[in-house]
């Protein structure tokens, strides 16, 4: 009796992309209504009225819960409920911190794929081009969103899973953090300009070899343009 081996993948073999859950999808739903104000620090999140609101079962509302509870991005559980926590300066700081440092890794790296004509930039324009829109009938959420795809097309381009598997594991923070208002900018075409400016910026990197320190430079004067604004610092 022969034996029926399974057929060996080539290690080429384009990967599937990977399908977010329902469950990851409520979760980002939850991020974005606490990002944008719509739940506040405190507020209690009752699991049956939520999954009356958003149309589903309370299975994969619990386990989104479960996920944000995880993350820090809910307090309690069980028959406390859960509320909103709050994000003091302290979390603030450090989500920013690891941001910067993760991020510079992935745009290094992204900076030298392109420059080696591995994969091109079509993600960043598509991202900004949401962001008109967004900014066109000033849709906060949309224009978030289309924030975090720009900067995750960074991370996609950059080939390095470890770095943008830990960028993913905090963006839902990332989210929150950056929507506050001493980092974001009121204004939604404010916000397209600066990734225009960014993207400028990138395709110079691409194209004069620019070192990785200016690239990391570049990177932090993008991310904290708003907030030394703010602060009355010098970009």
């Amino acid at each position: 009796m022969s034996m029926v081996t399974a057929p060996t993948i080539p290690a080429t073999w384009p990967r599937q992309p990977k399908r977010p859950t329902l469950a990851e999808t409520i979760a980002d739903t939850v991020a974005e209504a606490i990002a944008t104000g719509h739940l506040t620090p405190g507020e209690r999140i009752v699991e049956l009225t939520l999954a009356d609101q958003m149309g589903v079962s309370r299975v994969p509302v619990r386990e989104a819960l479960k996920v944000l509870q995880a993350q820090g991005i809910i307090t309690g559980g069980g028959h406390r409920g859960y509320r909103v926590a709050g994000f003091d300066n302290e979390t603030a700081h450090n989500v920013v911190e690891l941001r910067l440092m993760l991020e510079s890794i992935l745009l290094r790296d992204a900076v030298r794929n392109w420059r080696d004509g591995r994969g091109d930039l079509s993600g960043l324009h598509a991202a900004i081009d949401a962001m008109r829109v967004a900014a066109k009938v000033e849709n906060r959420t949309a224009s978030l969103a289309a924030d975090l795809d720009f900067h995750r097309a960074i991370g996609g381009a950059a080939g390095n899973d470890v770095a943008a598997k830990l960028w993913e594991a905090i963006a839902r923070h990332v989210m929150i953090i950056f929507n506050r208002p001493e980092y974001r900018d009121d204004d939604l075409s404010a916000i397209v300009q600066q990734h225009e400016a960014f993207l400028a910026f990138i395709e110079t990197a691409i194209a004069e070899k620019t070192s990785d320190t200016e690239i990391e430079h570049g990177l932090h004067d993008h991310l904290l343009q708003v907030s030394r604004a703010k602060r009355g610092q010098a970009p």
